[in-house]
């Protein structure tokens, strides 16, 4: 195969005509085309960010659009609808908008969203110039005139109803610069967009409205985002049509399949692009970017990948031939504060910040490896303190995954481990912008490497415990040996040198906490880690018996859990070090390992 005829990795591309041009690896997903058709005429679809959503959007335009009908075979020859294409093939006018482009400044949102659908509609009448009977020219002038979103929206839909055409109206990001509205200013300046007769709820009551009649102007109608919220505030509940993301038959619209996956490496394995063995880089894929289902109703192997973290591992892995130095796509994270006004309520008069029932959520999650609760469709941001709905939307956002049915609810966990660092980094900013715990992060760095490359754990968690041991704010937030662990993992996790397991089963036991060294990565560490953690009230004395009958239980666990077999093979070839620490409250009472 010649350099020129090897596919390129599409990461970052989400226009499957470029995509063609460029000569890209491209996962086929237009079987699910006719699935879209048959679920009805009005759809919303949630799906967590760089999930895949506006290449499939693309393929929808380049598919329903009457401007490309007679660019079929070029466009999809090779995809599997070719063969059985469906009856509305080539057959809309397509109003494709993307509110990602509308700049979320909130003192230029207004003037942005203006200039977007004035620009995309100007677009609409030059593309379909023979399709409408009116006077194009006359209605182009007053487009550009308008100073409405709404009003120029209403001008298409009566143009298309005036000239009998069939439009699908598909809307790109729909709660992208709401969204960051929300979080970057505030909920009053977020209810003065959706709520009342502000400009972004009129333009969707235009689009509703544009639904409605024998010979409605928008047949179809096909939303994409990442939270119900808006559209809930938006639209009464999106009552003009039906939200199919926690569908079965949708689960694998978007993102890499096992299937996929494997046949993407094995493809660039053939190419000559890949040297490490095809197994070993799948063992990376899986736990890092793996283990996303969206249906309570799929099955455990109906689990897909996030299809930009694959492409961003091949894309850097292509750079050097070997394990990317960071395994998170900095374009995957989702920015901190874009979560902050979740979980985080200003104080006031000069006080620092203060966590609300949210944030110690997110440590639960953290504690207990994920959480049961039921799945809300939709909810007005009034009511995101509701439990069950901020956990919904953990879920929408790509922070919680199903595991699976659990009597009237659903178990959720953290799908892998990209996003369990994500909720590392949340907790451990929000300690610090909370004053709960301050650490400095290059000392941190420095003193971990020191623990995976010479075995000298001591400095570290005696950083780490002393500085526990100072916070006052912390010791309310230590309640027993779960809060320790969760505590722990939160810091330990910060650094990819090592894969962090909290009760980790081990020769019929659970031991507390296994850092395993991430040795595909970082091949010269030398130690790894089992940690046994016991507690006690608050209130001990150094010389309790009560420390020593926790300690000698604490060694005997250990002694067991470290000839489990499994255990050795995930150590490899390092040194096995096992560490017992006794807690009183937050205080650290004794810590020692076992030889």
């Amino acid at each position: 195969m010649s350099e020129k005829e090897i596919k390129k990795i599409p990461y970052g591309l989400a226009n499957y005509g470029r995509l063609l041009q460029k000569n890209c690896y491209y996962v086929d997903k237009t079987m699910y085309l006719k699935a879209v058709e048959d679920a009805g005429d009005y759809l919303f679809f949630i799906r967590p960010r760089r999930f895949g959503k506006s290449l499939f959007l693309s393929v929808m335009e380049a598919y329903y659009d009457v401007y490309y009908k007679d660019r079929f075979e070029e466009f999809f020859k090779e995809r599997s609808i070719f063969k059985q294409p469906t009856r509305e093939r080539g057959g809309y006018l397509v109003l494709k908008l993307n509110f990602s482009m509308v700049d979320p400044d909130v003192d230029k949102v207004e003037a942005s969203f203006l200039n977007h659908i004035r620009l995309t509609s100007l677009s609409f009448l030059r593309k379909y110039a023979d399709c409408l009977l009116k006077d194009v020219e006359y209605y182009k002038k007053i487009i550009e005139e308008s100073r409405s979103p709404s009003d120029i929206l209403s001008i298409i839909a009566d143009l298309c109803r005036d000239s009998h055409q069939k439009s699908y109206a598909i809307i790109d990001e729909y709660d992208n610069f709401a969204n960051t509205i929300l979080s970057t200013v505030g909920e009053d300046a977020y209810r003065n967009l959706t709520h009342g007769e502000g400009f972004f709820k009129s333009f969707f009551n235009v689009l509703k409205g544009g639904t409605d009649g024998i010979e409605a102007p928008f047949t179809r109608l096909f939303l994409t985002g990442v939270s119900p919220v808006t559209l809930d505030d938006v639209t009464s509940g999106f009552n003009i049509g039906e939200n199919v993301s926690l569908d079965s038959t949708f689960n694998q619209m978007l993102g890499f399949t096992r299937e996929d996956a494997r046949e993407m490496l094995n493809y660039y394995k053939t190419a000559g692009l890949i040297k490490h063995h095809c197994d070993d880089l799948m063992e990376i894929i899986d736990r890092w970017y793996g283990n996303y289902l969206f249906s309570e109703h799929s099955s455990p192997g109906d689990k897909l990948y996030n299809p930009d973290m694959v492409l961003y591992f091949l894309k850097e892995y292509f750079k050097i031939q070997s394990i990317p130095d960071d395994l998170i796509d900095r374009n995957v994270r989702i920015d901190y504060g874009k979560l902050r006004h979740l979980i985080i309520v200003d104080s006031g008069k000069g006080k620092p910040p203060a966590p609300n029932g949210n944030f110690n959520r997110l440590k639960e999650i953290i504690e207990k490896g994920g959480t049961s609760s039921k799945l809300v469709k939709g909810f007005p941001l009034e009511e995101l303190v509701d439990a069950k709905n901020f956990i919904s939307l953990l879920f929408y956002l790509g922070l919680l995954t199903i595991e699976s049915p659990e009597k009237d609810k659903i178990r959720l966990k953290i799908p892998n481990e990209t996003v369990k660092r994500l909720y590392y980094d949340y907790i451990e900013k929000g300690y610090r912008e909370t004053d709960i715990f301050d650490l400095d992060l290059s000392k941190y760095s420095d003193l971990i490497s020191d623990m995976a490359y010479d075995g000298k754990w001591e400095p570290f968690f005696k950083l780490i415990t002393s500085r526990m041991q100072e916070s006052m704010s912390l010791r309310d937030l230590i309640t027993g040996e779960k809060s320790i662990q969760a505590f722990l993992n939160v810091y330990l996790g910060l650094s990819q040198l090592y894969i962090i397991h909290t009760e980790k089963e081990f020769n019929k036991g659970y031991t507390d906490i296994f850092m395993e060294p991430f040795t595909a990565r970082y091949e010269g560490i030398k130690y790894s880690y089992l940690l046994e953690i016991k507690y006690m009230k608050a209130g001990a004395k150094k010389g309790d018996a009560e420390i020593q009958k926790l300690k000698t239980k604490a060694e005997e666990q250990l002694a067991k859990y470290s000839i489990d077999e499994k255990l050795r093979k995930n150590i490899e070839k390092t040194t096995l070090i096992k560490l017992v620490l006794v807690f009183s409250g937050h205080e650290l009472m004794y810590i020692g390992d076992v030889k």
